[in-house]
């Protein structure tokens, strides 16, 4: 990112000369730089001499610059006020929002998060992906069997839909364009009803509900709840507990299409999780539709460069060996980076196959679940991932980077 690190002494040199307030306008150039950089998130970092500003961008953070120490109180009471924000209570952790149009150059909507640290309050902004990005699952990059499989599980009436990944992998994105592809492209009216934290984007035809507001009632409470408001397809924004998941997969069983996220590092791993969860294998294969995994690996620049050497690989339980591949090298177009932009990486568990279920019922462990899933069609992450080396659209080290 050196091309937003040799801009940044020219934002503060800027806000001197224009005779505004400096906080104001560092702050406001900061958001207007990161929101045309289609950054996800800013960390105003409090260290010992300093606050460090970082962007992240396609998953990875880059250090941006260093605001002076005497500015870090300053920085935060701003980014407080600009989400309505209790300014002055700087001991406990606060969330709101910047709503679009608070800044005159930004037009996406801003999520704050304020936490005190060793140094000061640490601020972290994050900017929802604009309404018009993906709004169709087709528009998603998905492979066409993994595109088949979602198109036909959202046209049932009833049966869960769960969407697993890692934090930042794309999940809630996908929801929301299935979301769309439910409330826009269905051939009758659907009555649609979403349990989110937080609603990250308004969409039409459909009622949304923060789950924050709710009170004192649980999510799983909740979820019960709502089958009285005569939904169709409800969207839970993600399970987190025993109660949950038990709530969510009783609609499923009832004659409901559910959509929901998992954390889960692949789809058999979070077969293993509801399990562990408390959830009887028999009510996921009479409840679960689709298991779908997904991750995000940014995609190489043009100025990438070819490497005409053999490669082994070693990615999970499995061993690639690559006779060529590509490495960034970075240039003006993606900041210095050497990537510009994610492909998604899938794989999805076929329930519909008789073995898989049998697996399933049979509570077999994960390893067991995952060899009876390839065996019947699955293709694991891993094999997805090395194929896009392979057709150099990403490299080993980036698919190193995502899979640890």
């Amino acid at each position: 990112m050196s091309g937003h690190t040799n801009s940044f002494d020219e934002w503060t040199e800027a806000a001197h000369r224009t005779g505004d307030d400096l906080v104001v306008a560092l702050v406001e150039r900061i958001l207007t730089e990161a929101a045309k950089a289609n950054v996800s998130d800013v960390h105003f970092q409090p260290e010992k001499n300093g606050m460090e500003i970082r962007f992240r961008t396609d998953g990875v953070l880059h250090r941006i610059g260093l605001i002076p120490a005497e500015r870090t109180p300053q920085i935060a009471a701003r980014l407080k006020v600009l989400a309505d924000l209790l300014t002055y209570r700087t001991n406990v952790s606060q969330e709101g929002r910047i709503r679009a149009g608070r800044l005159a150059n930004i037009a996406k909507e801003m999520r704050i998060s304020t936490t005190p640290t060793l140094h000061g309050e640490r601020v972290v902004v994050r900017f929802f992906s604009e309404e018009t990005c993906y709004h169709y699952p087709d528009e998603l990059g998905f492979p066409p069997d993994i595109l088949a499989q979602l198109q036909r599980s959202i046209r049932k009436n009833s049966g869960a839909i769960l969407l697993t990944g890692p934090a930042g992998s794309g999940k809630t994105t996908t929801a929301y364009a299935l979301l769309r592809e439910l409330a826009d492209r269905s051939e009758t009216l659907r009555s649609i009803v979403t349990l989110e934290d937080p609603v990250e984007h308004a969409l039409d035809g459909i009622a949304q509900i923060e789950i924050t507001s709710q009170g004192d009632r649980t999510l799983g409470e909740t979820i019960k709840y709502m089958m009285r408001q005569d939904p169709e397809v409800l969207f839970v924004g993600e399970i987190r507990d025993q109660q949950t998941a038990e709530s969510a997969f009783q609609a499923a069983l009832t004659g409901h299409l559910l959509l929901t996220t998992f954390h889960a590092g692949g789809a058999v791993e979070a077969i293993g999780r509801l399990c562990e969860l408390g959830i009887e294998p028999f009510v996921l294969r009479s409840a679960i539709s689709t298991v779908l995994s997904q991750r995000l690996v940014r995609k190489l620049c043009d100025c990438a460069e070819n490497v005409a050497e053999q490669l082994r690989f070693v990615l999970g339980q499995e061993e690639y060996a690559i006779k060529s591949y590509k490495i960034p090298k970075g240039c003006s177009s993606c900041g210095g980076t050497g990537y510009r932009g994610r492909i998604p990486l899938t794989e999805a568990l076929p329930l519909e196959s008789d073995d898989v279920r049998r697996s399933l019922l049979d509570r077999n462990d994960t390893s067991a679940l995952r060899d009876t899933a390839v065996r019947n069609g699955m293709v694991p992450l891993a094999d997805r991932a090395m194929s896009l080396v392979v057709s150099g659209e990403t490299s080993p080290l980036e698919i190193r980077r995502v899979f640890g």
